[in-house]
């Protein structure tokens, strides 16, 4: 009993150092490692003392895993499946291989071999379970999802039916004696199996890594485009202010012809606003929400729409850019288009960091139309013609992989839709 219950915490060993190396946990190490020891001495007392059939036994392990990896550690639920699968077929090869060589060295019938040398069989088998797994783990992309069923029904079929190959030869072999030459042929079929499951998992891995280049690439080039989009922008702001300061000149000429204080107040006024026009690039200093208010800005006074921003102590620039355009082009358009509608034209942005919460975004708009919610959530539809809740769920996703919160409100006296997100730590789900 001591060295199956040893064979067992063994196993949930090699399945931890597996599973880790590719996923992080979503608790800490220590609750996780604890979670798959109780796990699999709860799975010991149940082939113990309840289901004591292999081939039940092997379904029972094969689930707890998909269980452990899916709530204990960072990976979806089809790359948990697939995981618990690999596993699956790791430990009856394993097994399996342990049990044809030990028939093979001792020549004994295959279905007494591991009976008749429980210790040595435990021992080989869990050694051969380390080596396989430890090697797929180490050519694993960390934390690489399995996005598709497809994707995951193509990576799956091999391995699940060199798992049904396997058992139906077990089965097989179980019921006939064989010679030496032919337990070194299951030996080798059984091993081919084993290189071909492998060389599948390296070619899908291999094609992950350059996936991820690609998208490295892409985004290099993004980042490229941007600073190009960052640096014509400048250049054209510059060349707006530098035509402003040769006209400086005649400006100030024309005041001192003016008569009156109220003429001069209301000429300086439109100075002033012109100006400001031209006064948001580099404000943030975070390249790609400059391009964003600046582009806001210039489709704003385009639509006479008075556009305020109030950037204090935060940038956002915790937040990629690819997620940031998610998510200010979807909040700015909502907003641009019930101001537009409005009789009173305005949007007030503020982004502040303080003591008090870690990051927090503040858009108040004008809205002649009260936009409709359900349980919190904004409900646009083209029968009632609300304004608000386009890219909603967008929204809504990129906040929470950012472990932000999101609330909103309508007054109904001042026309205006208020909405506030919260970041609370800077960090990735």
């Amino acid at each position: 009993m001591f060295f199956q219950i040893f064979a067992y915490l063994t196993e949930a060993v090699i399945v931890y150092m597996y599973i880790r190396h590719i996923y992080e946990p979503k608790k800490n190490k220590l609750i996780s490692f604890i979670t798959i020891l109780v796990s699999y001495l709860m799975l010991f007392f149940i082939y113990r003392f309840i289901i004591n059939i292999e081939f039940v036994n092997t379904i029972i392990i094969t689930l707890t895993n998909i269980v452990i990896i899916y709530f204990c550690f960072k990976s979806s639920f089809k790359s948990s499946i697939f995981h618990g699968i690999i596993l699956c077929i790791l430990q009856i090869i394993s097994e399996f291989l342990t049990a044809y060589i030990t028939s093979l060295i001792y020549n004994i019938p295959v279905q007494n071999s591991v009976d008749n040398h429980f210790e040595i069989g435990v021992v080989l088998s869990r050694i051969l379970y380390f080596l396989f797994s430890n090697f797929l783990s180490k050519i694993s992309v960390k934390e690489t999802n399995v996005k598709t069923w497809g994707k995951w029904f193509a990576l799956s079929l091999l391995p699940l039916s060199s798992i049904f190959v396997i058992i139906v030869m077990k089965i097989i072999t179980d019921s006939i004696a064989l010679k030496s030459y032919q337990n070194i042929l299951i030996i080798i079929s059984i091993s081919f199996l084993l290189v071909i499951n492998i060389i599948i998992y390296f070619v899908y891995e291999q094609a992950e890594k350059n996936n991820q280049k690609l998208l490295e690439l892409e985004l290099t080039n993004q980042k490229n485009d941007i600073d190009m989009q960052y640096l014509n922008l400048i250049e054209k702001k510059n060349e707006t202010m530098n035509v402003m300061a040769h006209d400086y000149k005649n400006h100030m000429i024309a005041i001192s012809s003016m008569s009156n204080q109220a003429e001069i107040k209301n000429y300086i006024d439109n100075m002033l606003g012109e100006i400001t026009k031209y006064n948001q690039i580099g404000k943030t200093k975070n390249k790609f929400l400059d391009i964003i208010l600046s582009k806001y800005m210039d489709l704003c006074n385009s639509k006479g729409i008075e556009f305020e921003t109030h950037i204090m102590n935060d940038n956002l620039n915790f937040i990629n850019d690819f997620d940031l355009s998610t998510l200010f082009n979807n909040i700015l358009d909502n907003a641009v288009e019930a101001a537009s509608k409005s009789t009173v034209k305005f949007i007030n942005l503020e982004i502040v960091n303080s003591l008090t919460f870690h990051h927090k975004i503040t858009v108040i708009n004008s809205s002649d139309i009260e936009p409709t919610g359900k349980n919190g959530d904004l409900i646009t539809t083209k029968k009632n013609k609300s304004i608000h809740g386009f890219g909603t769920k967008s929204i809504r996703k990129t906040i929470k992989k950012y472990h932000g919160e999101m609330e909103w409100e309508y007054d109904k006296g001042l026309k205006q839709f208020k909405l506030v997100i919260l970041f609370p730590e800077n960090k990735i789900e």
